[in-house]
């Protein structure tokens, strides 16, 4: 017989009797008849799932509820994380209400502190148990039972009062013990499930919200007369944050732009989404730089957190004046390499958008000769670190460009790529994406000065 402490009328709080080195901690064979096997066969049947956590348990306490014959039931489990009730189920019967929420709390806990199995004959009579008999009906006797799953206590099955209006006999504790033993596998089965469906479900969320990311990048970069383009996004997770754009515009001039959104994975990638929707959107109403980047401030400002925002590099190249006018939201300055070996930062015109709805922008304009390179990047690339906690640094990337002239605009982007590679090689502090786009000035007669 399992051990219990079986507790009848005395005005004295009572205690939880440990067991005894001789008693088992599990029905012994005596104990089952073979109705409880019935019984039990039958429950298993019921509860075979897939159920999740939640409909297994309210099926258990019905289940046993009406196996033992007891007016109402209830199945506490732990949390998984820490020392509450993670999941609360109860079952009343059908002309009664529910277990005392204090009395359901007591028992649990009582069970849950020693492992032990409760049987409170006299529940008016026993102080640890307030008021129960103020209730409609008033509880008589209760049987609380731990529920065990690979030696630990997961949970307590409690039951209040027979239908019949005795107290819990040997047979009701041996039927509710085994029961409760069965449970335990029945139910962390089912929490393995649920939280396998769950991440299975959250792994298709990020498929799908992956695949979304990567249709906001352009798939193909359009042909541009005198220009040699190429550009790459490099996620440090999944779902990137950055983004870049390469438009034809009517007139027969191209803009390109770059943003890199504050934070990073799913809500990164949302700002990133939004950001290329107001873009492209404000674009149809004016090409103007400056009246462009107030409208995408403004619908950033308007639709995210104030904790949200995104710097923004915008440029259009116009191959007929073979000038590069820009506007800088506050995004790392670009770089342009002369032919002559000279380079020159494109600094900032404006704040970040999504700062102030009301920020004003400025554009600037450069000249392009045949043999220049324009480098737009994101912080990523220079904020890159080495095993030894060393930055790429800037200095770095541009001596790099410097020293790699001659290539095509993908030959180029690929040698940074891949020497930023090296040098984060062996480090855990890939944490920003790496957006790179070359802008390479050809031999073009249209591109001449």
């Amino acid at each position: 017989m399992v051990a219990f402490s079986r507790k009848k009328a005395s005005k004295e709080p009572a205690d939880v009797v440990p067991p005894s080195p001789s008693e088992a901690s599990s029905p012994t064979p005596s104990s089952i008849s073979t109705g409880h096997l019935l019984i039990l066969n039958r429950i298993l049947s019921a509860t075979r799932g897939p159920y999740d956590v939640q409909e297994l348990l309210d099926l258990l306490v019905k289940e046993i509820v009406d196996a033992v014959g007891a007016r109402w039931g209830t199945i506490k489990l732990k949390a998984e994380e820490e020392d509450t009730v993670h999941t609360m189920i109860r079952r009343p019967g059908i002309r009664a209400g529910t277990v005392p929420r204090a009395m359901e709390n007591t028992a649990f806990f009582l069970v849950m502190g020693t492992g032990d199995t409760l049987v409170i004959d006299d529940l008016e009579a026993d102080s640890r148990f307030p008021d129960s008999t103020q209730e409609a009906k008033p509880a008589k006797s209760l049987l609380a039972v731990p529920i065990q799953h690979q030696g630990e206590v997961i949970g307590v099955l409690a039951l209040v009062d027979s239908k019949e209006g005795r107290p819990f006999r040997d047979e009701d504790i041996g039927l509710t013990t085994l029961l409760a033993t069965e449970a335990g596998p029945l139910i962390e089965n089912a929490r393995l499930v649920q939280e396998a469906l769950a991440q299975r479900a959250m792994e298709r969320e990020r498929e799908l919200a992956e695949d979304v990311w990567k249709r906001f990048l352009p798939s193909v970069l359009p042909e541009v007369e005198g220009f040699d383009i190429a550009a790459n996004c490099l996620p440090a997770q999944r779902i990137g944050g950055d983004y870049y754009d390469v438009i034809s515009l009517p007139d027969g001039r191209t803009l390109v732009a770059l943003g890199d959104v504050s934070g990073s994975g799913m809500p990164a990638a949302l700002l990133m989404s939004n950001l290329q929707a107001a873009l492209r959107v404000s674009l149809g109403a004016s090409t103007d730089l400056p009246t462009l980047a107030a409208a995408v401030n403004r619908h950033i400002c308007s639709t995210t957190d104030a904790e949200r925002y995104a710097t923004l590099f915008m440029g259009i190249m116009d191959p007929g004046r073979c000038v590069f006018s820009f506007v800088n939201a506050g995004h790392n300055p670009p770089v342009i390499f002369r032919s002559d070996g000279s380079y020159q930062e494109l600094a900032a015109t404006g704040i970040p958008v999504g700062f102030l709805p009301d920020a004003q922008y400025e554009s600037a304009e450069i000249n392009l000769s045949d043999g220049d390179r324009l480098m737009i990047h994101s912080d990523g690339i220079p904020e890159a670190f080495s095993v030894q906690d060393e930055m790429f640094g800037d200095d770095r990337l541009i001596e790099l460009v410097a020293g790699k002239s001659g290539l095509s605009a993908q030959e180029l982007l690929e040698s940074i790529l891949t020497a930023v590679d090296e040098w984060s090689m062996g480090s855990d502090a890939y944490t920003d994406d790496r957006t790179l786009v070359i802008l390479n000035c050809c031999k073009d007669p249209t591109c001449q000065e």
